[in-house]
């Protein structure tokens, strides 16, 4: 699950069966809400738009494990919250 990593920041991290075709997903889905998902099956960077502002990250991919930290984020917005739509960004139509 995911756990504090600081006053703005969050660590998630998830296994994924199909790293590509996940990561694939969400990125396709970060650009219906002109959100900004850059990378590869290694790793990259995430810029998510909320109501409330910017989700902003990077991520890194260890096999099928890939670890998001949240580096800004609006302080209203608890980190189990930035976790359950990052899970919905991944679980996309898939």
């Amino acid at each position: 699950m995911g756990e504090d990593a600081g006053v703005s920041g969050c660590r998630i991290e998830r296994e994924l069966g199909d790293v590509a075709g996940t990561l694939g997903r969400a990125k396709a889905e970060c650009e219906k809400f002109r959100s900004v998902w850059i990378g590869d099956t290694e790793g990259g960077r995430y810029e998510l738009r909320t109501p409330l502002g910017m989700v902003v990250g990077t991520y890194s991919v260890a096999g099928q494990r890939v670890t998001f930290l949240v580096e800004k984020k609006p302080r209203v917005v608890p980190c189990a919250l930035v976790e359950r739509v990052l899970d919905l960004f991944l679980d996309a139509g898939g």
